[in-house]
Formats: structure tokens, sequence, C-alpha cells
């Protein structure tokens, strides 16, 4: 098992806080929200890492090997952070798609606890989802009784929505050659500005994708100033 996170993008809303590095590198009671996504992955077992980066490269990769040796990453090199966006740097990712892997954003908040929900060996891949009544803005799942992934996406009927995708996900080795075939359609017809989750959609309709409720176990967006006052009351 590894981990693929992507850190390409410069996080524009959160500029002034960062100091003008990447958002990830935002220091909370001490450390990165990075470094607490590398400790929450250890935590659980997770040695293996691969990073998309982008913007202020160089630092980035600085600063993972605070934390991190050489032989434990691999990093990938998105040169069109600007222009693109999760679907076009996962699909740069795509070259280690070799063994099941955690996926998140480098901006995403978290315990270990909640990596623990969708650790363990599976024969499905697993999204976790937090059941809520969403709004449009959000990533929502409309799911089977079964918890299978029917559909996934931002443009979704709310009143048909079970809640929302938070962005972290288990994808299995079986899964792993449709799911690079879907990113690279996406890539090739002009969708490199889109989320990843344009994929994982068509995924679903081959494979069975699991809805995974998160149980009530807070996870965290670092989108706006704001967010980071919410994430100091999760690290309580």
């Amino acid at each position: 098992m590894k981990a693929i996170i992507l850190a390409a993008g410069m996080g524009r809303r959160l500029q002034e806080a960062s100091g003008g590095l990447p958002k990830s590198m935002i220091m909370i009671q001490g450390k990165s929200i990075l470094h607490r996504q590398i400790e929450s992955c250890q935590q659980v077992g997770i040695e293996k890492f691969v990073f998309v980066l982008g913007f202020k490269r160089d630092e980035m990769e600085a600063h993972i090997l605070e934390v991190l040796e050489p032989d434990q990453i691999e990093i990938v090199e998105n040169k069109d952070y600007a222009t693109t966006n999760t679907l076009y740097s996962l699909w740069m990712a795509s070259k280690h798609f070799d063994d099941d892997f955690i996926y998140f954003n480098a901006d995403v908040l978290f315990r270990s606890d909640l990596l623990e929900i969708i650790i363990q060996p599976s024969s499905n891949s697993q999204l976790l989802l937090e059941t809520k009544s969403c709004g449009e803005e959000e990533v929502k799942m409309i799911i089977s009784d079964e918890n299978k992934v029917l559909e996934i996406s931002k443009i979704l009927p709310i009143h048909k929505c079970a809640g929302e995708f938070i962005g972290i996900g288990k994808f299995n080795k079986s899964v792993l050659a449709d799911f690079a075939k879907f990113l690279k359609a996406g890539v090739d017809n002009g969708e490199g500005n889109n989320y990843f989750e344009f994929a994982v959609n068509d995924l679903c309709r081959d494979h069975f994708l699991e809805a995974v409720p998160t149980n009530g176990v807070p996870c965290i967006e670092i989108d706006f100033p704001e967010d980071l006052q919410r994430a100091l009351t999760l690290l309580d």
C-alpha cells in the first residue's frame, strides 16, 4: 500500500497565510498540513509515497525530505499546474499505478483514524463518504442500497445524493488499468482542468466502488483562512 498525494497547486486564496509557499506547507500547531498527512499515513503503516508537485517544486521536495527518506518517495512534476487540475495530476502519476494506493490532495487535514476506516484489505475500492445534506459546490455521491457508487460529481441532483465525497479514497490494483485509461481519456478529450472525480465517475460504471461512511470522524479541506481556524478544533 502506498499513498498518492496531489500537491501541485499554489493555493491562491491562502497565499497571504502561507507566505507565498504552497498551502500544504502552512503550519498548524507546529506542523505543516503535509507533514501531518505523512504522519497519519505512517501511523497506519504506509511508508511509500508518490507526490505530484508543481508550484514551488524544489521547496516542496525539500519539505517532504525533512520527514521522509529519498527511497520512500517518488516525485512526479506537473509543470502545467497553473492551467490543469487534479485529473491531469493524477494521470501524470498513473505510471505508479502498480499497487493498491490511498489517494488524497495535499490540502486535506485529517487524523489517522480516518485512514483506519479504509486501510483494511477489501475486495472493493472505497471512497470515504460524509453522510449529510450537500451544497451545490460539494462533490456528491449517489449510491445504491449496497453502498455502490453510482455517480460522483459536483453536478448531481442534491435530493438523490447520500452525502459528500471528502476526497480520500483507496483504489485497488484490480481497477487501476481502467482508472488510468479513463484519466488518459479525460486528458485527451480536453478535460485536463477538470477534477479527478470526472474519471472516477466513469470508473464506477465498470467497477464496484464502495462508499464508506466516515462515521463522524472529522476531515477539513483547507481552502480559506477560516478553514485554518476550524482546523484547530480537529486537532484538539
